[in-house]
């Protein structure tokens, strides 16, 4: 096999380090960025294989159709950072999602129907979005809807997108621009074609998820024999492959492939709505409004135990409609009074537990009936990690739970795009706020702004200014010192009490600088020869490789690693793994419990403990305190999580004991 001429090479900002997909035009690439220390995904398109022959016809195309592909910003539509040419190499560069796509989410079978809704809402969002800018995608499939580590969906591969309005060379006919199996009638006759040639190729990936089969497709892969059943032959109802399908899903799919144009939907947001009443739930569109509420991730596992626990489930369930029978007799009460719900007070300096901010149903109902339609923003330091991914779903499941609306905001760990998300968040309608900060210095006066308009919010830090909201904390030196503690007494007990120590901290952080000074201290209170070598950029998988690479490349010599998180440990695995040192040569201690770290502290691989921050306190405690100040209550300043158990092996093995 040839190697790619790509890896290794610099193009413009970016550093190619590897490909990760390809399709019939182009090739995908994970790169890293140096100048925000983020990692990208760059698509390479093959210029070679563009209409032109003239390569500056194609230079002015390429940027022309570049630059309005960018211009879409929208919570479902998979960001553009940039776009370029170097010498005969066209490049986007987009955000990177880890969460697969719903190629892969199809490949199994059939998509549940609830997940199924989700997913389609969201992307139907975004493509009502970029048809709204006078864009229509024509190359809508299972492989250009990506999905993010908590399961929200992106639209994505507009390069095939053409402008409606502009120039005749973008709205040309007679060309078949597309993939043939989610192809409209009119595109496979090269007819001039709108937005319904979009709902057409959304007719055909809905019938893919709820059947898990294309319904035009051919043994041989014979591409005329699809082409022509797409132009003369009706799909086979989607009942007959799976008896599950509901009539009423049933008649949406088919209606959205009707071979006229006209007897289709006539807007992807109309199909939306209708998929949503044929479930059972009231339309999500109909405020006009083109952002999506991200969708609650559901793994098989998830529906297996379910399954296995029906009764339990039904004892839930009844309790859920009864609390959801008292907060809706309560919400209609108070929406009968004339009375606003009042403005919350929040007492500076006062100090109190999360747990005596559990929300009772009248206060959900105030909270309801203050939030109406809109809906509490979480403004996230990353989704690439385990921690922070699983917490922004905690959130969104404890925020449905209150019947609260909810989206998530991803700041990529750039605390430049943070900016950028919060503002975002409030031009599409937030009415609350939780955030966890990156840089609040630079967040000062945007939080200042939120104040001032009298926004509720929930800052997940202690130790910054509150901005006249609630700073939700645990202990982070204490988090740190238990950490420290553990790499200390096995430095003392195996070690004979001598280690080389290097620290993975995130310095851009007040607090996590001092959960770092207490993993420090923590070390030495119980290993005080240990020398600690320095602190080295931790906090994310890509920044916790790096620093520990480029220590091994410089040939300093450690045995303990202590980590102020897991998702910096497994970068510093991954350079460890890379240089061939043995998991015997060096422990890790670490903090938040991540699934992957038990697995490892299980199995001695690297890790010996990891310190649970309690993670579900901390996202119930944020959403019983929006919830709070939403209902127009009387908050402590700072609300205190405890931290959780320190994670050994010791302790999951008892863990499994007790289960069997």
């Amino acid at each position: 096999m040839q190697p790619d001429s790509l890896i290794g090479r610099q193009l413009g900002d970016y550093q190619i380090e590897a490909r990760i997909g390809r399709g019939g035009m182009a090739k995908i690439y994970r790169a890293y960025q140096p100048s925000v220390q983020r990692y990208v995904a760059v698509k390479i398109i093959a210029t070679d294989l563009a209409d032109e022959n003239d390569l500056v016809v194609f230079r002015e195309r390429f940027a022309r159709e570049a630059k309005v592909v960018a211009s879409l910003e929208h919570t479902h539509v998979l960001p553009i950072y940039d776009y370029g040419l170097i010498d005969d190499t066209a490049y986007l560069v987009m955000r990177l999602l880890d969460g697969g796509s719903l190629s892969d989410l199809i490949s199994d079978g059939p998509v549940p129907l609830e997940r199924t809704r989700n997913i389609f809402s969201q992307v139907a969002r975004g493509l009502a979005y970029a048809h709204s800018k006078g864009i229509i995608h024509r190359d809508l499939k299972p492989a250009n809807i990506l999905f993010s580590s908590t399961g929200d969906a992106y639209l994505t591969d507009f390069g095939l997108a053409k402008w409606v309005e502009g120039s005749p060379d973008l709205t040309q006919s007679g060309k078949i621009v597309g993939t043939p199996a989610y192809m409209s009638p009119e595109q496979l006759r090269g007819d001039p074609i709108d937005q319904r040639a979009d709902i057409y190729g959304m007719g055909i990936i809905l019938y893919h998820m709820v059947t898990g089969e294309l319904p035009f497709d051919s043994d041989t892969g014979d591409v005329v024999s699809i082409m022509y059943q797409h132009l003369e032959r009706d799909p086979q109802p989607p009942h007959i492959i799976n008896p599950d399908v509901p009539p009423a899903v049933e008649a949406v799919i088919l209606k959205a492939l009707r071979k006229e144009p006209g007897e289709r939907y006539q807007t992807v947001l109309q199909m939306a709505d209708e998929l949503d009443m044929a479930l059972g739930h009231k339309p999500t569109s109909g405020t006009g409004d083109l952002s999506a509420t991200p969708a609650i991730l559901r793994t098989d596992a998830l529906y297996q135990a379910r399954r296995k626990s029906r009764n339990r489930a039904l004892i839930v369930g009844a309790m859920t409609i009864i609390a959801v029978v008292i907060v809706s007799i309560l919400l209609i009460i108070l929406r009968s009074q004339t009375s606003p719900v009042p403005d919350p007070t929040v007492e500076p300096g006062v100090a109190r537990a999360a747990a005596e901010l559990v929300p009772d149903n009248y206060v959900i109902a105030l909270a309801q009936q203050a939030l109406g339609d809109a809906f509490i923003a979480y403004i996230t330091c990353n989704q690439s990690s385990e921690y922070h991914a699983t917490q922004a779903r905690e959130m969104g499941d404890f925020a449905r739970a209150y019947g609260l609306g909810y989206r998530v905001y991803d700041s990529d760990t750039n605390p430049y795009e943070q900016l950028t998300q919060i503002e975002r968040a409030r031009t599409d309608g937030a009415q609350a706020f939780i955030i966890c900060p990156l840089d609040i210095d630079l967040l000062a006066e945007s939080l200042k702004s939120v104040q001032a308009a009298g926004i509720p919010l929930v800052i997940l830090s202690g130790n910054v200014p509150s901005y006249g909201g609630v700073l939700l904390a645990g202990d982070e030196y204490q988090m740190g010192f238990e950490a420290g503690r553990l790499a200390g007494q096995i430095i003392a007990q195996e070690m004979g009490g001598t280690a080389d120590v290097i620290i993975l901290d995130f310095p851009d952080l007040s607090q996590i600088v001092t959960r770092a000074n207490g993993i420090e201290e923590g070390i030495l209170s119980e290993a005080p020869e240990a020398n600690i070598i320095g602190r080295y950029r931790g906090a994310t998988r890509e920044f916790g490789q790096e620093s520990v690479s480029r220590l091994i490349n410089d040939g300093v010599r450690f045995n303990v690693i202590a980590s102020i998180n897991d998702a910096g440990s497994f970068g510093a695995i991954d350079a460890l793994e890379a240089a061939l040192v043995p998991p015997e040569d060096v422990i890790i201690s670490s903090i938040d419990a991540e699934q992957l770290a038990r697995r490892y502290i299980r199995e001695g691989y690297y890790m010996v403990g990891s310190v649970d921050v309690g993670r579900v306190q901390f996202s119930h405690a944020a959403v019983d305190a929006i919830t709070q100040l939403l209902a127009g209550g009387t908050l402590p300043e700072n609300v205190l999580v405890p931290p959780g158990e320190v994670i050994t092996a010791q302790v999951l093995a008892a863990e499994a004991e007790a289960e069997e």
